[in-house]
């Protein structure tokens, strides 16, 4: 490590380097006239001297300047966010790292790092910035910077916190989990108009635009995307994507959110040819080819999309200059000509888990910009759907559907029996009788000796604590419980898997988990023939998962949580460990992990569409385990299908009777828990305190297509990725089944597993079909 080079004036061995000596001509003026009291002034001058010259040469200081979090200022709690801290160099150059510890749900300190294969330099006298991700728990939680050097010695640390107005040492406030982020790049007007017919713009529901100023907003790791639902690209200024060029890490990482089940609108007139051509930095996710520009003469294409009564201002004379794409793949919902292929001006298409859609035309530029229907455009792109008015409404308090099955996954442990509330309160009650009235009772009346209470209490409190501790250790036990949820999505286009797994575990004592997610489909480890390859096409993410509102381990808490684990722990720079997690006796804690890795044919399907979202063909189960509860759907219509073994073929044709959709998957899950909405009519509601894992999870992998809060009594917005509805649409149908007696992905703790041999476990694939058409 190479020292900056810095002046040094000639120094004693006495003083401090940097200071200058004083010359002769000073030692002449400040030389006493006489006796000692002259001595006495001379030298506090001469250390008044010192001091003012070492402040004149005092070297410059290592500061961390600010703290950014999100989007412009904008994050939900809960979900990886991008941040960038400043600094501003000090007196000597080095290498180091970057720490940002914030805490998690339950207050417990968490720390991220800057990776070992991408360090940090700072440098001597000069600014610099660095980005990491970090996922913030707690509404109103600190967050404390340190700089490491290559030691591990802590060279600066600075602590933020939130207030109203970010800046100094004060951050933004984080938005709740249950937010709706719709981000916007390069869309001069927004969206704004629309976030104002929300109908709720300030609570747990409440949909907020986010802004991406530039092109270094757009997050270099998939996960940075984690907290926003859709996100809209305009094309008004194609110089703001040309940085994007340099960066293809931006690129891939906006590539992989959507394969993972991400949303994205593209709008695209003029700037075609610099944005989709064929170097374009939008081109991949266009869901065709870039073949020239065309002039749209006539204005009906696009007022139809609109759906509205407006019309566009001068139609007559309309001359908008729109790209055309061939070869297009996914649904053509506005064209102009006699046929779909002649101008396709809007086109929905799914690119893996996720869903693209392209808008041929700008709507910043006119005469659409100021046109009156040009919300009703944006509002059909962006499939928009307004947020229920009152966060309090029939539903009670918006509870988030992954709230829920945390509870049912608590309330499910084998060989734990919780205390219940009730009779907590009334052994708390005894224990006060007991060492009031009845130990008065006792020394007076039975003893009579009332000193006897200084023996008498401190036994009355021994034994309770000893009979409540046995009651507990009885009731809980002594061993690890973990219960689990993961479910399993195939892409068979593309040979890709996203697992995403709900890990809810009980630790009879005080412990520290070092934990690394070990990903699994049908039984087996990745890396094995036939299953997830380990290589470039597998990858991993670990986190905590806390509640989405208030109470215990609530992110709304306002950070006034408290922990009695001061030192907290850390996630590996990559995010796929967790070291050091301290877990209290008697206590529970949630993971979430998610995986993605590549598949060879686990289903080997022919099937094309018919008329009225028919099916015929056959499929052949190759996942080397049986499947359950299976369910074929496409549109509106299911079929369900017997248990089929590993090697069996499930043939579809017209002996199968399809249903809807609703019905059949409510029929896989069991309708034990839900509520009809009227007499003699089928199960259309969930009940609300429902702990019934089946049913949560059937309406968190499809929860709009069950009629979303209304069926479920709750939103589903935290982990809104899950729900696969709108690929019930277009050219692919999904098979839904439950494995059967598989455990799915394991934890590990260091070298042993997080399991026992009461576990519970719960897995479900889904597998995304393509169809030849008929």
């Amino acid at each position: 490590m190479s020292r900056s080079p810095v002046e040094y004036v000639p120094y004693s061995p006495r003083l401090r380097r940097g200071v200058a000596l004083p010359t002769a001509a000073v030692w002449s003026a400040v030389r006493p006239p006489g006796g000692a009291g002259g001595y006495i002034v001379a030298l506090f001058a001469l250390l008044l001297l010192f001091a003012t010259s070492a402040h004149a040469q005092e070297r410059p200081k290592l500061e961390i300047r600010s703290l950014k979090l999100g989007f412009n200022g904008a994050y939900k709690l809960g979900c990886w966010t991008p941040a960038e801290v400043t600094l501003q160099g000090g007196e000597e150059n080095f290498t180091g790292s970057i720490q940002l510890i914030t805490p998690d749900a339950e207050g417990v300190p968490t720390s991220v790092f800057t990776g070992p294969d991408r360090p940090v330099g700072v440098f001597a006298g000069k600014p610099s910035s660095v980005r990491l991700f970090v996922r913030p728990g707690q509404d109103g939680g600190a967050y404390e910077v340190r700089v490491l050097d290559e030691n591990g010695k802590t060279r600066a640390r600075q602590r933020f916190l939130p207030g109203p107005e970010p800046g100094g040492e004060f951050v933004n406030y984080g938005s709740p989990a249950t937010n709706r982020f719709i981000a916007t790049f390069g869309m001069r007007r927004g969206l704004a108009e629309l976030a104002r017919t929300d109908g709720n713009s300030d609570g747990p529901l409440a949909t907020r635009i986010v802004e991406f100023t530039s092109a270094a907003d757009w997050p270099t790791e998939w996960y940075g995307y984690e907290a926003i639902d859709v996100l809209c690209l305009g094309s008004t200024d194609a110089d703001i994507y040309r940085p994007l060029a340099a960066s293809p890490q931006r690129i891939e990482a906006l590539r992989k959110w959507i394969d993972l089940g991400g949303q994205l609108v593209i709008f695209c007139g003029a700037n075609a040819p610099e944005l989709i051509g064929p170097e374009g930095p939008l081109a991949p996710f266009v869901p065709g080819t870039y073949e020239a520009m065309s002039t749209l003469r006539e204005a009906q294409p696009i007022e139809g999309f609109a759906n509205g009564a407006e019309s566009i201002p001068d139609a007559a004379n309309l001359r908008l200059q729109v790209p055309k794409l061939t070869d297009v793949n996914g649904q053509i919902l506005a064209f102009s000509g006699s046929k779909s292929t002649d101008m396709p001006l809007v086109i929905r298409a799914r690119q893996g888990l996720g869903e693209v859609t392209f808008v041929a035309f700008d709507p910043d530029a006119p005469p659409i910009v100021d046109w009156a229907g040009r919300p009703n455009v944006l509002r059909q792109a962006l499939q928009w759907s307004a947020s229920p008015a009152n966060d309090q409404n029939d539903y009670g308090y918006q509870d988030d559907l992954i709230d829920r099955l945390r509870r049912s996954l608590d309330v499910a442990f084998q060989g734990i029996t919780p205390a219940p509330f009730g009779l907590v309160a009334l052994l708390v009650i005894g224990y006060i009788l007991l060492i009031g009235p009845g130990d008065y009772f006792l020394v007076k009346r039975l003893l009579k000796r009332m000193e006897l209470t200084w023996i008498t209490f401190p036994l009355i409190v021994v034994g309770v604590s000893a009979a409540a501790y046995w009651a507990a250790h009885w009731m809980k036990g002594d061993s690890l419980r973990v219960n689990q949820v993961e479910f399993v999505d195939v892409d068979l286009a593309a040979g890709t898997a996203r697992g995403t797994v709900y890990t809810h575990f009980f630790s009879p004592r005080v412990e520290r988990y070092d934990l690394a997610l070990a990903p699994n489909f049908a039984g087996k480890p990745i890396g094995e023939p036939g299953r997830p390859d380990p290589g470039a096409g597998q990858s991993q993410l670990v986190a905590w998962l806390g509640a989405t509102g208030y109470g215990l381990d609530g992110m709304r808490s306002s950070g006034a949580q408290s922990t009695l684990f001061e030192r907290g722990y850390a996630f590996s720079p990559p995010l796929t460990e967790i070291v050091g997690l301290p877990v209290q006796e008697w206590s529970t804690r949630t993971l979430v992990g998610r995986w993605t890795g590549e598949l060879l044919e686990p289903i080997a399907a022919e099937l094309r569409t018919l008329d009225d979202d028919l099916l015929a063909g056959h499929f052949t189960n190759r996942t080397g385990v049986e499947l359950q509860d299976c369910v074929l759907m496409h549109g509106n219509l299911a079929y369900a299908l017997p248990n089929l073994a590993n090697g069996a073929v499930a043939t579809i044709d017209d002996t199968l009777q399809p249903t809807r959709v609703k019905t059949a998957l409510l029929a896989a899950a069991g309708k034990q828990d839900a509520l009809p909405a009227a007499p003699n009519e089928g199960p259309a509601r969930l009940e609300l305190h429902s702990t019934d894992v089946p049913q949560l999870a059937t309406a968190m992998m499809f929860h709009d297509v069950l009629g979303a809060e209304s069926y479920s009594q709750g939103p589903s917005r935290y982990q809104s990725f899950l729900d696969m509805s709108r690929l019930l649409r277009g050219n692919q149908a999904i098979l839904l089944a439950r494995a059967a007696n598989v455990a799915g992905s394991n934890w590990t703790d260091g070298e042993s597993p997080l399991a026992s041999d009461q576990d519970r476990r719960w897995v479900y694939y889904r597998f995304v079909i393509p169809l030849e058409d008929e």
